[in-house]
């Protein structure tokens, strides 16, 4: 399967998507930047190490996002952008919003967070905390349905092509009078009908039990010879009596 960033390079609804998050993150900064400031000024005597800064920059960020996800399903910034976090198993709680945000405690670990899910398979809208959380941001416009069904699509196999079938090979009818037609036409034939007369030879024998020889043509001009009422054979071309 693609990872998330090959789907959202070749998906403008998915495009447009993380480019609403960046502005909304971009709000959100400007926010939590002034809240940090408020907070920020009553310290401003203390001589804080360069590294301590960013953790308080970074606890303020998540709770402000924990807290407004939680409540209102959104942050400043998604809101004005028509985005909304939902979660994927049941109803978004603090739980869930405290594990999706838990990265932005520090911005290194916010990136990490960022292109583990983009590199990854899963939701494209997904961070990988999105996936341990078991949340995703979705949005809220006219353009919420054709964004989940170009995800869908990006991820749905192959339209099965389905060759047509070779028709069973079937051999072709015997000749008539062959040894091969000579059972299908006994075995032919309505139920109560007369059987069908055989094709085996019709031996007689005369009154010494000597087996009288089958003669059909004449011997001497080759014409077809026919029985005569008194058990003779004649021609029919010659007029010979056999």
């Amino acid at each position: 399967m693609p990872s998330a960033i090959d789907l959202i390079g070749h998906n403008p609804a998915l495009q447009e998507h993380w480019i609403r998050r960046f502005f909304a993150a971009l709000i959100d900064a400007i926010v939590v930047a002034v809240i940090y400031l408020l907070f920020a000024l009553p310290l401003a005597f203390v001589s804080l190490a360069w590294y301590v800064t960013p953790f308080l920059y970074g606890i303020v960020w998540l709770l402000y996002s924990m807290l407004l996800e939680t409540l209102f399903g959104a942050t400043i910034g998604k809101r004005l952008l028509s985005l909304r976090v939902v979660a994927i198993d049941g109803n978004l709680d603090i739980m869930h919003c405290l594990v999706r945000n838990i990265s932005k405690i520090y911005w290194l670990l916010f990136l990490v967070d960022l292109i583990v899910g983009g590199v990854t398979q899963g939701d494209p809208r997904q961070r990988l905390f999105d996936r341990i959380a078991r949340t995703t941001v979705t949005r809220v416009d006219q353009g919420a349905y054709m964004e989940e069904q170009f995800r869908m699509m990006q991820h749905a196999g192959p339209y099965p092509m389905t060759m047509p079938q070779a028709p069973p090979r079937t051999n072709p009818p015997p000749a008539p009078g062959s040894a091969q037609a000579a059972p299908a036409a006994q075995g032919s034939g309505w139920p109560g009908a007369a059987p069908a007369p055989s094709t085996w030879p019709q031996h007689q024998w005369d009154e010494q039990g000597r087996l009288v020889k089958e003669m059909k043509f004449c011997t001497a001009c080759g014409g077809q010879l026919v029985a005569r009422g008194d058990g003779k054979l004649t021609c029919v071309r010659c007029g010979a009596v056999y």
